[in-house]
């Protein structure tokens, strides 16, 4: 998925740092198994669609209305990530880390 060529990306991106140690540790295993660049690509493929369509990309899981959050999963194989955006603030959540399908090879 390419992004727009021009202007800042209407969302930021907040990752825990769970998230980003799991995602550090998750890249140096698919270069131990050769698939660096193909998993390189999908997890920026994800942060990409975050930051310019959260709210239309995967499905909803909850509404934290009092929060102003929605809760959202969403998949681009192989991996799975669970993140929450709130719209008002333009900010997505991500704190847990990605997940695996069965099956990956990963």
């Amino acid at each position: 998925m390419s992004q727009p060529s021009q202007g800042v990306p209407p969302f930021h991106g907040a990752y825990s740092g769970s998230c980003r140690e799991a995602t550090r540790q998750l890249l140096a295993r698919t270069n131990a198994k050769g698939r660096l660049a193909e998993i390189a690509l999908v997890v920026q493929d994800i942060h990409t669609r975050l930051q310019w369509i959260p709210l239309d990309f995967g499905d909803p899981l909850r509404d934290f209305v009092n929060l102003g959050i929605q809760a959202r999963i969403a998949t681009v194989p192989p991996l799975v990530v669970k993140f929450g955006v709130d719209e008002t603030r333009q900010i997505v959540y991500v704190n847990l880390p990605f997940d695996l399908l069965s099956r990956s090879g990963l």
